[in-house]
């Protein structure tokens, strides 16, 4: 019964070490809406786990182009800093992530609006193979007085 208590406890601190990666990258592909308009959105990401169980990630985020009238789409992009809270069960690592982000608008091309706003988003990765892992997201962008909320397929490597 003790080496089997002691079994437990070894593969629970083993696991919980990847919780957040010393440095990790990746990038994911999804869709985000926009006031009922949806959009194919594309991030890349890289961050660092500064303790066991919370990190900082920085993030660019392009939300795609919404078709908001005749002749007029919308695009949007951002570059987000977060803090990334996290913890694993086995190869399933579950995270928050909560920060600011720098934002623009553009209509055809020319530059309509930008600002500072909050966003936050939680999702899942499952580790496939060693440090590769693939999973999936949730996020919300503010805009000022719009939200574009993202739905994403990721793909992230921990390098160490």
């Amino acid at each position: 019964m003790k080496k089997t208590l002691l079994a437990l406890a070894l593969i629970g601190a083993s696991t919980t070490a990847f919780a957040d990666s010393w440095i990790y990258g990746g990038a994911s592909v999804g869709q985000s809406d926009l006031n009922g308009k949806t959009s194919t959105s594309m991030t890349v990401h890289a961050g660092t786990g500064i303790l066991p169980f919370i990190g900082v990630e920085a993030g660019y985020t392009d939300h795609g182009d919404f078709d908001i009238a005749a002749n007029q789409e919308l695009s949007a992009s951002s570059v987000y800093f977060a803090l990334k809270p996290s913890i694993d069960f086995g190869p399933l690592h579950v995270y928050a992530r909560a920060g600011a982000h720098s934002w623009d608008k553009e209509i055809n091309g020319s530059k309509i609006d930008d600002g500072i706003d909050l966003m936050y988003g939680f999702g899942a990765e499952y580790f496939i193979m060693g440090p590769f892992s693939v999973g999936a997201s949730y996020n919300n962008y503010e805009l000022d007085n719009d939200n574009i909320d993202s739905f994403t397929l990721n793909a992230t490597f921990h390098f160490l």
